[in-house]
Parts: C-alpha cells; structure tokens; sequence
C-alpha cells in the first residue's frame, strides 16, 4: 500500500482481500492486480473495462498480505477475510497466517469464512449415489468448488483475465483442518460461528450473510 494505515485508539479493523465490497470503518484492502491497474490516472479505467474488470472504489487500497503490509505489528484489533484464504497455496496460506498473527494485536479478533470442503464432498457423495444425477456430479463438484476451469483460455485475453483474477480455489478446508491450521500458528479460543454470532459488532458492519452458503466460519483469537 502507498500509505500507512492510521491506527485508531481501539486499532485497526482490517478487511483482507475485500474485492469491490467496501465496508465504512474498515480498511479495505485487496492484492489483486486490478487495483492497481485502476489507480492508473486517465487509463485505469479503460484498461479494466477493455478485459472487463470490474469498477473499484477509490478508497480500496492494494495491498498483498503475503509480501506485507504497511502496518506496525500489533495494530489491528480485528481482521476479517472472507473468500480468501483458499485462493492461496497452501505454502502462501501458512505466510498469510503468520503475518495475520503478527499484525493482530493481543486479544485481537481473527475472522475467517471459507468454503467447506466436506460440504462439497457430502454433496458430491450424494449426487453420485443417485443414478439421475450420478453423470453429473464430478461436474458439479469441480464448479462449485472452484477446483476447475470452465472457460477457455485460447485468447490472451482469457489468459489475462484468469491471470489477474485468481478466481480458482488453491486449498480447501474443512473445520478439523482449520481448526488445527490455527492452533498451529498461536491462535487460541478457536470457534464456529454463524452469520450474526459476532464476538464483536464489527464484524457486522463488514460480513455479508449470502457469503455463508456451503461456507465454514471461524473466529480465533490472538
């Protein structure tokens, strides 16, 4: 990020990977490379409308939790991603974690929504025991979990699009596996929840319910 973040007397309320969803009193922040494409004065725009990218607001900022942020260790007091963390390796997702732990402030609130891979999977078993829809399921389960790739990827367009977007899943999780990825790295008091059970009412000004369908979420604190 150009910038560094101001810390308010509570900390900061960081919101990783937020895309074009802006929530007021958070720092949004996303690495995609379209972000900085639209900083571009004059041709930003254009260029992103040219692959058909969509519109970001100005006060999304581009940052890359893997290589960083421009933030003080112990300076945030809740950190929010949600549909993020299983578009990383999972080399990247250790990284990621590492730094969300050293910039989370003591006490400081993690929270986590990603999809369920034993939800997929039920799913998938499912289907694949019914003889009506047994031809389909391996379908089914690689393009609603992401693994796959639908598209063509003839044109250099498509290229870059798939290249700049990072829309396909790279790890998936379940709650044992996420829950031990945590523990792991020094979080403690690690808890399901559901959209509403908040262990702070920020997180309601940022999380979105439609994000919780075949999702699992998980709050762990530093």
């Amino acid at each position: 990020m150009n910038q560094a973040m101001e810390m308010n007397k509570n900390g900061i309320c960081l919101n990783i990977g937020c895309w074009i969803d802006v929530a007021e009193g958070w720092e949004n922040i996303d690495a995609s490379p379209y972000v900085k494409i639209s900083k571009i004065p004059l041709i930003g725009s254009r260029v992103l409308s040219a692959i058909g990218a969509p519109t970001f607001p100005k006060s999304i900022k581009h940052g890359d939790l893997l290589k960083g942020l421009n933030l003080q260790p112990e300076s945030c007091e809740l950190i929010f991603a949600s549909h993020v963390l299983e578009h990383l390796s999972l080399a990247d997702f250790d990284v990621a974690l590492k730094n969300i732990y050293l910039y989370l402030q003591p006490g400081g609130i993690l929270r986590i929504i990603v999809p369920d891979l034993e939800k997929y999977v039920k799913t998938y078993l499912t289907q694949r025991s019914d003889n009506s829809l047994s031809s389909k399921a391996a379908h089914k389960f690689m393009h609603n979990s992401f693994l796959g790739n639908t598209g063509s990827r003839i044109t250099i367009k498509e290229r870059l699009k798939e290249l700049f977007s990072n829309s396909r899943h790279q790890w998936m999780w379940d709650e044992p596996s996420l829950t031990e990825a945590l523990t792991k790295h020094g979080f403690k008091n690690i808890r399901r929840c559901e959209y509403g059970d908040w262990s702070n009412p920020k997180f309601g000004t940022v999380e979105r319910k439609d994000r919780h369908g075949d999702a699992i979420c998980i709050e762990a604190i530093k």
